[in-house]
């Protein structure tokens, strides 16, 4: 089958903080039929919806920073006001902290892809061009989309969430359990099983999991070594444990879960 030839070009939204990125991009592609529109913050993505034609394409950085709405609310207004939006995700690949957002991301909607911030603009130009042939562009997400249920062991219900926010903060087993309201055997138990889903992490995905490996710790037995690296690995993903939108998305996974429905293609 030929492929389509490109006549309207392709209508983009950039959500992220930096606007370097976005001028970036309009370098890409300057002199083409292509459209850009950038929003600094995912609370304003209603009003940019609402104004202008549809979006073909939304690049939609992944971490805003502490305190501000993060990806994962800006997919989740995208996928409820413009559906037929291809959401790709763009992430710097140092950042160490992105893991849990990328699992969440294809856990709980499904984008198109994701890109590197440090793509050239070769590779930034074949995947518009893909969007505008409406065919999925290419892009090393398998990882992600196979092993997207190591999210729901790892969060499993509400005390889980609520011993990671407190894990944030403390790595002593008492502090803990007074901090996420539970019994400190629920604190041994949790510690027991979610050190099995951390090595599963670390182990599918070691440049990005930085879980440091248990050490010894001076107070002797008094102290869990395990639930001290689970701690670690908690601060590591403190954004994304303090991140209000994981509250509504995995309550309504635990209340009723559903087969998703697939985004249609052009």
């Amino acid at each position: 089958m030929a492929l389509r030839t490109l006549v309207t070009g392709v209508h983009i939204l950039v959500v992220d903080d930096f606007v370097l990125v976005e001028l970036a991009l309009a370098q890409v592609i300057q002199d083409t039929p292509h459209t850009l529109v950038g929003v600094r913050d995912p609370r304003n993505l209603p009003e940019a919806l609402s104004e202008g034609p549809r979006f073909d394409l939304a690049l939609v950085d992944i971490n805003f920073g502490p305190g501000a709405p993060t990806g994962l609310t800006a997919m989740r207004i995208l996928t409820e006001l413009s559906p037929e939006t291809k959401i790709v995700i763009e992430s710097t690949d140092e950042e160490r902290n992105r893991l849990l957002f990328l699992l969440a991301s294809f856990a709980f909607f499904e984008p198109a892809g994701l890109l590197s911030k440090a793509s050239p603009a070769e590779a930034i130009r074949a995947l518009i061009d893909a969007i505008d042939r409406g065919e999925r562009p290419l892009s090393p997400v398998d990882r992600l989309v196979g092993n997207k249920d190591l999210l729901d062991e790892l969060i499993r219900s509400g005390t889980d969430l609520g011993l990671w926010r407190a894990l944030v903060r403390f790595d002593k087993r008492g502090e803990v359990a007074r901090a996420a309201h539970v019994d400190e055997r629920t604190v041994d138990r949790f510690t027991a099983s979610k050190s099995l889903v951390v090595d599963k992490i670390q182990a599918e995905f070691p440049e990005d999991a930085s879980a440091p490996a248990a050490r010894s710790d001076p107070d002797g037995p008094r102290r869990n070594p395990n639930l001290v690296r689970l701690a670690r690995f908690a601060q590591t993903h403190s954004h994304f444990f303090a991140d209000q939108a994981i509250d509504g998305l995995f309550a309504a996974r635990w209340q009723a879960p559903r087969p998703r429905q697939r985004r249609s293609w052009r």
